[in-house]
């Protein structure tokens, strides 16, 4: 908590008293409060520095000198933690100013034991950039500007956004509580978070607004709200150093919009976690006291023997276990992390082990392999592997039915000893080959839910009906679920894995394998657009936005068609299994067309054309805004709040377009002509935000660029521009 550290006040010559307080973190309150003293000159100057006016945070800075009563007395204050020193400025008794010491640097006379000038620097919006974004979810843009302001300890009496004149479709003022944003937004691909500077930049700039600390209040408002609503002031000019000139004009504007998308929700490896390596060997079947881990060779054949010597060195692979590993939100107790290691062959993966078998020269009937872990007919019903929740936005009826949902999965269920070289003679090929024949369907439970931000469970998936069908046609109408009220139960969703080209006598196993549509036991003829179609299953999109976690249960469920009839095979042939380990799945949002391509986009460009006869044009970047589709996997587009919707247009001075096409109007207005720029010294601009006047500027109104306060002399030294509302000219309109 802050508590008062030092204080003091003095009277401007002007006799306007201004009061100065320092307050820092501490477990109690101190036990004195020092007392503040403070030079005749310029003991305190509040600057904004020069923002243009396409610029977003206008940021300013509180010099305070204060005179040390001895030998460094404020030293402390410079080795604390950013954040942990705030300062408040009050004149006449209201609060006018608000910020936090840079620690950063410090410097002061080191010839002198006392009565010496000390120079404390402290900022309100610049400490936003050392603090990292740390929420998670969909939030109002209020709800993120208030939580960073309150991180940033920056306090103020009102957040005000009186000059906002953007509309939703519906007609509401566009304020920051009626648009939210995704947070994931906010994180890079390697989870790396941006600052909060980014991100208040980030989600103001493309609905043309501007933020700004004046008389102990925050402003949020963009140009046209400011020239049409705001109070004016007349300049009083208090010197004779006033200058004319003119503002910059500009050639062409270009807004690049990113939308973060990606059409893969869940696309996490499993991250092994533990220690491998390629000296790391073990042919036997035994733990090591290293870990555990066990490597197989090529195959187990004679004919890699010279003269009745085996080659030892020819080595394919190592496994490695371990219950150490990331990218699950939980793991079956009794399954382990495993990561394979290539050596002379094999694949290098990572996933989660269920059940196999250790090497061994032989087959499984030879005695020598052992297995490991859990029964391969073991169905415990419990979660295997748990996803962290993704969000899914919610989409209007008529933008539903142009997407769904496509979970895959890879697994290797197989028979061969060494399951990256061929079925041979000494690689289980009679098996392989039976399991090839039999295995014609292999199901794995699994749950899929959406659940609200408050984690109840609002649906989940289920293709139940179509797993307990066997003569439904192949097609994606009749074999594509629904969603069902509340939570998930096992066995409401399976996935299936078949041979699409034969589901009599072959299987859609052995090797790595995904998954696909699932058809339930059907063997009827299947057209050949399903046969081609990317491995996945296919779910409709929900009715409501929100947190999708997928569950994968452990066991699997083997079915092969004999005599007609579709039958589990024996225990016998699920003992026979000598690999059973899964990759983490996959989800993705995906266009329903012919080929369900990926439903992702790329950055989007908006243009139009101010000033051809200008030099210079105006590039901006935006990581927030909207388009004119609709893209669920879109993490930077802005949303309604009211309903989860994702805002495609908005309306601002009687034009409705995208965001960006107003942000270029804004910029049209303000740099397709030469505005007057007026700068000097004046009477301090100590009053409420506000547009000015100046009685020689006949019609004109002003925005303050820059503006220096000098606090005892109760006078600014600042530019002023004119400013314009919104008159746009695209060159695409």
């Amino acid at each position: 908590m802050d508590y008062l550290r030092y204080s003091g006040e003095f009277f401007s010559r002007k006799n306007v008293i201004w009061k100065v307080n320092i307050y820092q973190e501490a477990s109690a309150p101190f036990m004195s409060v020092g007392a503040l003293r403070f030079p005749a000159e310029t003991p305190l100057v509040i600057e904004w520095d020069h923002a243009d006016k396409e610029e977003v945070i206008c940021g300013s800075t509180a010099s305070l000198v204060v005179i040390s009563p001895s030998d460094r007395t404020y030293e402390d204050l410079y080795i604390i933690k950013p954040g942990s020193i705030r300062l408040e400025v009050l004149r006449s008794g209201s609060l006018y100013w608000s910020g936090t010491l840079d620690p950063e640097f410090y410097e002061e006379p080191y010839s002198s034991f006392n009565e010496y000038e000390v120079n404390l620097t402290f900022s309100d919006f610049g400490i936003l950039d050392r603090l990292a974004y740390n929420l998670s979810g969909t939030y109002t843009m209020e709800y993120i500007l208030k939580s960073a302001l309150t991180r940033g300890k920056i306090n103020y009496t009102e957040l005000n956004q009186n000059y906002l004149t953007t509309f939703l479709k519906n007609k509401d003022r566009a304020t920051l509580d009626k648009i939210s944003v995704r947070s994931d937004n906010f994180y890079d691909e390697d989870g790396e978070a941006s600052t909060l500077y980014e991100v208040i930049e980030g989600m103001l700039r493309p609905l043309a607004l501007r933020l700004i600390q004046k008389r102990g209040k925050i402003w949020i408002y963009d140009l046209n709200g400011l020239y049409l609503s705001a109070p004016t002031k007349e300049i009083i000019w208090s010197s004779d150093d006033q200058i004319m000139g003119v503002d910059k004009v500009a050639n062409n504007a270009k807004i690049t919009f990113s939308p973060y998308s990606d059409a893969k929700l869940i696309d996490k490896d499993v991250e092994y976690e533990d220690k491998y390596s390629e000296s790391m060997i073990n042919t036997t079947s035994d733990i090591q006291p290293n870990g555990e881990y066990y490597t197989y060779y090529q195959d187990y054949s004679e004919d890699h023997k010279i003269n009745d010597k085996w080659d030892y060195d020819l080595l394919s692979f190592t496994i490695f276990l371990s219950d150490k590993g990331s990218g699950l939100a939980s793991k079956y107790g009794a399954a382990k992390y495993f990561h394979i290691q290539p050596l002379m062959g094999g694949e290098e993966s990572s996933g989660v082990a269920f059940s196999f078998y250790t090497g061994g020269h032989g087959d499984l009937g030879s005695g020598y392999p052992k297995r490991k872990l859990l029964p391969q007919t073991s169905r415990p019903e419990a979660v295997l592997m748990k996803m962290h929740r993704v969000f899914i936005p919610k989409l209007e009826e008529a933008e539903k039915i142009n997407y769904c949902l496509r979970l895959s999965m890879e697994m290797l269920i197989d028979a061969r000893y060494n399951p990256f070289t061929d079925a041979n003679a000494a690689n289980e090929k009679g098996n392989y080959n039976e399991m090839k024949s039999r295995f014609n369907f292999v199901t794995v439970p699994a749950t899929v839910t959406l659940y609200d931000e408050g984690g109840n469970a609002l649906l989940h998936y289920s293709n139940e009906a179509v797993m307990n069908n066997t003569d439904l046609e192949p097609t994606m109408y009749w074999t594509k679920g629904e969603w069902k009220n509340g939570p998930a139960t096992y066995n409401s969703c399976q996935l299936e894995w078949y041979d699409p080209e034969d589901r009599h006598f072959s299987s859609g196993v052995l090797g790595w394998k995904k998954n696909r549509h699932s058809v339930g036991y059907t063997h009827k003829d299947m057209f050949d657009s399903f046969k081609k179609r990317e491995e996945g299953q296919y779910i409709l999109y929900p009715d409501y936005g929100g947190y999708i976690e997928v569950c994968i249960y452990a066991g699997i469920r083997i079915t092969e068609w004999t005599k007609s009839t579709n039958t589990e095979v024996s225990t016998d042939w699920y003992n026979k299994i000598r690999w059973m380990l899964y990759k983490a799945p996959v989800l993705e949002i995906v266009r329903k067309n012919v080929i369900y391509s990926d439903a992702d986009t790329d950055d989007i460009e908006y243009t139009g054309l101010i000033n051809e006869s200008a030099k210079e044009d105006i590039e901006l970047d935006t990581i927030c805004g909207t388009m004119p589709e609709v893209c669920p996997t879109a993490k930077g587009v802005l949303f309604q709040s009211a309903d989860g919707c994702q805002i495609k247009e908005l309306t601002r001075a009687g034009r409705t377009t995208q965001a960006e096409q107003l942000l270029i109007g804004t910029l049209y207005s303000q740099f397709a002509e030469r505005k007057t720029l007026l700068s000097g010294t004046a009477d301090i601009l100590d009053g409420d935000l506000s547009v000015y006047t100046e009685r020689c500027q006949e019609g004109k109104r002003f925005i303050c660029l820059s503006d220096v306060q000098d606090t005892i002399a109760d006078e600014s030294e600042f530019e002023i521009v004119e400013l314009r509302p919104d008159e746009y000219k695209s060159d695409k309109e």
